[in-house]
């Protein structure tokens, strides 16, 4: 099987390329066009194989094949990947990565890992749960977005405030923390919540002491503000069977689990779910959103959820857990204990957060202050080191971090560079309640609480957003506001950045 050197048929850097394909089908197609596969596509140890060939052919790539080592080189436009059949160990540029599932030969058909060759080439993958098809999109330089850009509208002068609720007629769903005190003592509330980048917030909420639900928070423009119910935790599907650390197996019902922590992926427009039981002796994974089913789980007991991460790869098939009491980053699959981990630099309960950018993982540790990227199976190293001061909150959004400390918000790439982006000394905050449907202000109704006189006119017309005071809930709204809740007056508000 010496294939020598060739360059294939499609010659993609200038065009848009669509590259399609399903499990366990040897019909593909190429900008619409079919193709047959020699080998349908399959899964080997979870990961999706499809015929070396098919592969270099359809993304315009240049392959050498040395046949005494049995290792092959790819080339596309600056990119070189370099494998060996039956290896882990692999090359891009003068990187050096493991892979989960090295090259095989079947039936004299050489068979490589798609996602791993399509995303180090800085293709666009996504997988269908429901077809098990793979879309591989290439879109030409020319209409490549530069990274981390801010967006098109022009930046107001200062920030401005709106209220965007009011806790006499919209009450922002709260969530009780029945794991944070032992012995079954007073819970702590608070709200969690995230976004799809759309102007939708997803809240976790409850209807009784056991009854957990996600809901769904609209801030179309025209639209009325409403609340809608979204998923209730009280269902078998939920349920699942494990072993526990002796090997015995054991039954996890849905009234056990206690969720604490959400996660939306745009990539494959899922919810994601993480939470204990009662005990804290599993943590568990779940997708909520569009359907149902169990990620992972973890018994080892050490797995606080609130403080870690699930990260969806762009595959759809493997997902990245952190671990900060250990340090670690776990690679799963869908329905397993949590076991294969790579070691980061990182103090034990860091709060963490992840960000996939094209198709590398990176960790930011709020905590010790630094950006990681990850390199599943094989470790970790420091890519910048922030100079900023304590940072109480911080998120994932577009291929930046954002970052809450003290008065300021930050923006952060995956290099470290670090600007400021909001500044609430400098803020102006609006009187009244905005209202979505008319893009005006509306009176703000006065608190069906006992208010000291002077309080009063704060209280109904808050003006200031104390931060710090919690790791408090914020999102970046899709032209580049902020929208957080205010622990302090109940109340949701967004901080405009751009006209």
């Amino acid at each position: 099987m010496n294939y020598g050197t060739y360059t294939t048929f499609a010659s993609v850097a200038n065009d848009k390329t669509v590259i399609k394909l399903k499990l366990d089908d040897i019909q593909a197609s190429v900008n619409g066009k079919s193709v047959l596969l020699g080998m349908a596509p399959h899964l080997v140890n979870n990961t999706t194989m499809v015929p070396l060939r098919f592969v270099t052919e359809a993304l315009g790539a240049e392959v050498i094949w040395d046949g005494n080592t049995q290792s092959v080189q790819l080339t596309f436009a600056s990119q070189h990947i370099t494998m060996k059949i039956g290896s882990t160990s692999a090359k891009v540029n003068d990187t050096a990565l493991n892979l989960e599932q090295p090259p095989v030969i079947e039936n004299d058909t050489t068979l490589v890992p798609i996602r791993f060759i399509a995303e180090n080439f800085h293709q666009s993958v996504s997988f269908d749960d429901q077809t098990h098809e793979i879309s591989i999109v290439n879109v030409p330089a020319v209409l490549t977005i530069p990274d981390n850009v801010a967006p098109a509208a022009e930046r107001l002068e200062k920030p401005t405030v709106d209220n965007l609720t009011n806790i006499t007629i919209t009450r922002i769903p709260q969530f009780t923390d029945r794991t944070k005190y032992a012995f079954r003592a007073p819970y702590a509330e608070g709200v969690v919540m995230t976004t799809d980048g759309q102007n939708n917030l997803y809240l976790l909420g409850e209807s009784s002491p056991q009854s957990f639900n996600i809901q769904k928070m609209s801030l179309n423009k025209g639209e009325e503000l409403e609340i809608q119910f979204l998923v209730s935790f009280s269902k078998k599907e939920f349920n699942f069977d494990y072993k526990d650390p002796n090997g015995i197996m054991r039954d996890f019902n849905y009234d056990q689990f206690i969720p604490n922590s959400l996660y939306y992926d745009r990539n494959s427009d899922k919810i994601f779910v993480m939470g204990n039981d009662f005990n804290q002796e599993l943590t568990v994974f779940y997708q909520v959103y569009p359907s149902v089913k169990l990620i992972a789980y973890d018994r080892s007991s050490d797995l606080k959820s609130k403080f870690d991460f699930i990260q969806p790869s762009d595959d759809g098939q493997t997902y990245y857990i952190s671990n900060s009491f250990k340090g670690s980053i776990y690679t799963a699959h869908e329905g397993e204990a949590l076991s294969t981990h790579t070691n980061i630099d990182s103090i034990r309960t860091h709060h963490l957060t992840s960000l996939m950018d094209k198709g590398h993982l990176y960790v930011l540790d709020q905590d010790n202050k630094t950006i990681q990227l990850v390199t599943p199976g094989v470790g970790a190293s420091v890519v910048a080191t922030l100079n900023v001061g304590d940072i109480k909150s911080a998120i994932a959004h577009e291929g930046n971090f954002y970052l809450m400390g003290g008065k300021q918000f930050y923006r952060v790439d995956v290099k470290g560079k670090l600007e400021e982006y909001a500044d609430l000394d400098k803020a102006e905050y609006h009187k009244g309640l905005y209202n979505f449907k008319t893009n005006t202000f509306d009176p703000t109704p006065n608190p069906n609480v006992f208010v000291h006189p002077e309080e009063e006119e704060d209280k109904i017309e808050p003006k200031r957003i104390v931060l710090g005071l919690a790791p408090q809930r914020f999102i970046i709204d899709p032209k580049g506001n902020i929208i957080i809740y205010d622990d302090m007056y109940k109340i949701l508000r967004r901080i405009n950045l751009y006209k």
